[in-house]
């Protein structure tokens, strides 16, 4: 958990226009690393603190955890569900009507507004999203589909199948409109 939310801090320090911030005034002036925060605390809750080692440490922290969870989630309308397995480094470029639940997210991501990670109704599974991959504002990515390594999802994109790795895919529905696509300037 401690790790994944360094590389989260460090991910968000590099993208900010400051740079090297403390932890703390990134923590508190960016969205994206307090639902982050919550999103992992209660990770590590759910699969440490029955532990018995863990849990007089896990119960310490459930209502601090609750609290910035609703917090994030009312404020500003950001879900990391627990049941999403989100990899490390993951950057929020903008938030508001983010939902990722049921689905595995990999490590170097980025997300903009309006996104929505997760299963189809009734359908066993959700996405799965390699690494380096950027999603753009109001893309849909639901159901059991796979999006390789260093893909592009436009905004607005409404995902129905699978995208291969190194893909631009745009549109609703959404078609690789290009093969080999660098987006390590997004990300």
């Amino acid at each position: 958990m401690f790790e994944d939310f360094r590389a989260d801090i460090t991910r968000h320090d590099r993208r900010s226009r400051q740079g090297g911030q403390r932890a703390w005034g990134l923590l508190w002036r960016n969205y994206g690393l307090q639902a982050l925060l919550a999103y992992r605390l209660g990770r590590w809750i759910t699969r440490r603190g029955l532990c018995s080692a863990w849990l007089p440490v896990a119960l310490l922290l459930t209502l601090p955890c609750l609290l910035l969870t609703a917090y994030v989630r009312l404020a500003y309308d950001l879900h990391l569900d627990r049941t999403a397995e989100i990899g490390a480094g993951l950057y929020i470029g903008h938030f508001a009507g983010i939902h990722v639940r049921g689905c595995r997210l990999g490590q170097g991501c980025a997300l903009q507004q309006e996104v929505r990670l997760e299963p189809a109704p009734g359908a066993p599974g959700g996405p799965e999203i390699g690494d380096r991959v950027w999603i753009g504002a109001h893309a849909r990515i639901i159901g059991p589909l796979r999006v390789g390594d260093g893909a592009t999802i436009g905004a607005g994109a409404e995902v129905t199948r699978d995208v291969a790795a190194g893909c631009l895919a745009l549109g609703g529905p959404a078609r690789v409109t290009q093969w080999g696509y660098d987006n390590s300037s997004f990300l």
